[in-house]
């Protein structure tokens, strides 16, 4: 009883109302990147690779792999951010043009 209220789950059917997915793309646990997979994504980003061709070396490597686009788009947002820091976007390009002697 939970704020004065009672409430009751009643089981009508023992069985599931939908059929089993047939394919796990896009489920969080078995779409998650293994520490391989962030490796390679951080090394393609660096190497200016687009996300779509880092999508499929990843295919190529493990035939079985659930990522998807988005977590690639993620993945490389989470290292753009790491090397920043606390900087902002343009903070950064700042300390770049600096650091490079740009005139700004």
């Amino acid at each position: 009883m939970v704020g004065g209220q009672e409430w009751m789950v009643k089981l009508m059917c023992e069985s599931h109302n939908h059929e089993m997915t047939k394919s796990l793309v896009g489920h969080s646990y078995p779409s998650r990147l293994t520490k391989d997979e962030k490796i390679i994504i951080t090394d393609m980003t660096k190497s200016m690779v687009k996300p779509i061709n880092i999508l499929l070396t990843l295919k190529e490597h493990n035939a079985n792999s659930c990522t998807t686009i988005k977590q690639i788009y993620n993945a490389r947002s989470a290292y753009c951010s790491s090397i920043r820091g606390s900087d902002t976007e343009m903070q950064y390009l700042m300390k770049l043009l600096e650091h490079d002697q740009y005139i700004h």
